[in-house]
């Protein structure tokens, strides 16, 4: 049986209303609707990622170069083969010393990765950006550099501890002008963090007001 395109957009309509309400009826307190669609939408995402993992991963990088016949192809497949059969033979505390190695590559790896992509991704870039002029020829960036240089150097301050003290009272503690530069980037945390928190809100509550929208455009249309 075939569907027409406005039977299929009626039935991912009835559908997304059914599970629209029952993910909502969650407000109202945990619930087997709630629970059924959660475990509906766990159930798909698990079955997507496995295909995924099938057709993007295991049969274009493993399987056809192991059928290929080419032998670079066959070493370059085999070499994670064996890595993956390592790491399944943690499951056995026999065998679990395999493991290791996999497991080691892994952390390797994944280390390097981050570490390289904090380095050229986020750090350079952020320290590149900070190598602004405070007097530019364009009289009205003065302002946003200003801001983008204090916000950086007093952030960067408001965690270092080093610069210390004692207060009248004998008390180990930060001194004056440290505790002011602290201060002010404590400042530009929590108005980042607040920009941060916002945007979140807005974001949720523009996917909840269009589901809304879905829900009452579904409604009209049947009563019409």
């Amino acid at each position: 049986m075939t569907l027409t395109s406005a039977q299929a957009e009626l039935l991912s309509g009835v559908l997304g209303f059914l599970f629209t309400v029952a993910l909502l009826s969650y407000l109202i307190g945990d619930n087997p609707l709630y629970r059924l669609a959660l475990h509906a939408f766990v159930g798909v995402a698990v079955g997507y990622a496995t295909l995924v993992i099938l057709y993007q991963v295991l049969r274009p990088r493993l399987m056809t170069p192991l059928l290929s016949g080419d032998p670079r192809a066959t070493v370059l497949a085999t070499v994670p083969l064996i890595l993956f059969i390592f790491l399944i033979l943690k499951i056995s505390p026999r065998t679990a010393a395999l493991g290791n190695i996999s497991v080691a590559y892994l952390i390797g790896v994944g280390a390097a990765v981050a570490a390289g992509g904090a380095l050229t991704g986020t750090l350079l870039p952020q320290v590149r950006t900070t190598w602004l002029s405070l007097w530019p020829e364009a009289s009205g960036t003065f302002l946003n550099n200003l801001v983008i240089v204090v916000g950086t150097v007093t952030t960067l301050l408001a965690f270092q501890f080093w610069l210390q003290g004692r207060t009248a009272g004998g008390e180990v503690g930060r001194v004056a002008l440290m505790r002011l530069l602290a201060g002010i980037g404590q400042g530009f945390l929590v108005l980042t963090l607040g920009v941060i928190y916002g945007g979140m809100i807005l974001s949720g509550i523009a996917v909840f007001s269009e589901r809304l929208s879905m829900l009452f455009g579904l409604i009209i249309g049947f009563i019409r």
